[in-house]
């Protein structure tokens, strides 16, 4: 009965470590599943997140299309809408010179000796080439809205306390209808006292025509101009 116990005995303790072996091994293979099954989770989480983010792009780019479509459409549906407009009124750069300074003119006043009576200044021409010397003139190109201004300093050079009178006119003229018409005026004086001085100036916009003569006459007081300025520009 020893002999036969001692040999049972460590069959039983065998048997006992190769049930410890097996169950360690299931146990492990059953974590490895469940670390795969985690990770096809994880992955199949991930790939729908990249499809839902992948959707909401296309989503947005074709708003954004869609809008922009939509509007260029809005603009040549305004655009046609326009066009008989700009058809009957025609477009101003087809009218107008290329060259931007032919549409403004600045003079100076060129000095000359002392008179008497009404006389229209003379000018040199400081940028702008529409202005006529025979006529002493600032010749309109085109139709429309400018601004036309003078200035004029005056100073009385002898010192005898009198008040010397000033009148200027700025005058309109036009081969269409050949006559003067004075669109502004101004009436001022001076007192020829030590660093007695004045500015007159006349400024304003009105609609032109082509061929429109535009000149500056002094009624009275030339004698008092020290110098002047006179132009006008399209607005």
């Amino acid at each position: 009965m020893t002999g036969h116990s001692l040999p049972a005995k460590a069959a039983c303790r065998d048997s006992m470590i190769n049930m410890g072996s097996d169950e360690s091994v299931l146990i492990l293979i059953k974590h490895c599943q469940d670390m795969k099954q985690q990770e096809t989770r994880l992955r199949l989480i991930t790939f729908l997140l990249l499809l839902s983010c992948m959707a909401l792009v296309l989503f947005m780019t074709s708003a954004n299309l869609w809008q922009h479509k939509n509007t260029g459409s809005r603009q040549q549906e305004n655009e046609v809408k326009q066009s008989p407009a700009y058809s009957r009124q025609g477009c101003p750069a087809e009218n107008l010179s290329t060259d931007s300074k032919r549409l403004q003119i600045h003079l100076r006043s060129v000095p000359e000796a002392r008179v008497s009576g009404a006389l229209y200044m003379t000018w040199d021409a400081e940028f702008g080439q529409i202005y006529n010397q025979e006529k002493r003139a600032i010749v309109i190109p085109v139709k429309g809205f400018y601004f036309v201004y003078v200035r004029i300093a005056l100073n009385c050079l002898v010192e005898d306390k009198q008040f010397k009178r000033f009148f200027v006119e700025l005058q309109q003229w036009n081969k269409g209808y050949d006559r003067n018409v004075t669109l502004m005026d101004a009436l001022d004086g001076i007192v020829c006292a030590p660093q007695g001085s004045k500015t007159v100036f006349l400024g304003r916009l009105f609609d032109l025509s082509e061929g429109d003569h535009l000149r500056v006459l002094i009624m009275e007081g030339y004698e008092l101009i020290t110098k002047s300025s006179f132009g006008a520009y399209l607005t």
